[in-house]
């Protein structure tokens, strides 16, 4: 039948206000705009985590030297009490790699984000050459 006054057909209602091209340019400014507020934020996280492994093999080194400096006295009965001592420094070896691992797994989330920033970016460069030859031929 017959349309009525205010009425769309289908088709017209899956096209966003203002076409495809309108909506391919408001996604790619929102996602410019995301990556130039969250970049900075990349960037900060990725020099503190360069920082936190530096001196994360710092510690390391002084831990393996002090246990090292234990080592030598096992066995000898004139110092008491320093397997205790041994026993909160492996402790605290734990703790360390499980911090290390952290935040290796965390500067690997930050490599897989700027990675797929990057497709992303790739991909809107080559949809939007795409658009622009799709408008030369037309």
């Amino acid at each position: 039948g017959k349309m009525k006054e205010g009425e769309t057909t289908p088709s017209a209602q899956l096209e966003p206000p203002g076409g495809m091209e309108a909506e391919t340019k408001a996604k790619g400014a929102f996602s410019s705009g995301m990556a130039k507020l969250l970049d900075p934020v990349v960037s900060e996280m990725d020099s503190r985590t360069d920082k936190i492994l530096a001196s994360q093999e710092v510690l390391t080194k002084q831990l393996d030297l002090f246990a090292e400096e234990l080592g030598k006295f096992e066995g000898v009965d004139a110092v008491p009490h320093l397997s205790q001592y041994a026993e909160k420094l492996n402790a605290s070896r734990r703790k360390l790699n499980k911090v290390d691992m952290c935040v290796q797994n965390t500067r690997e989330r930050i490599g897989n984000i700027q990675r797929m920033h990057s497709q992303l970016l790739a991909f809107e460069k080559a949809q939007k050459e795409r658009m622009m030859g799709v408008q030369d031929k037309g």
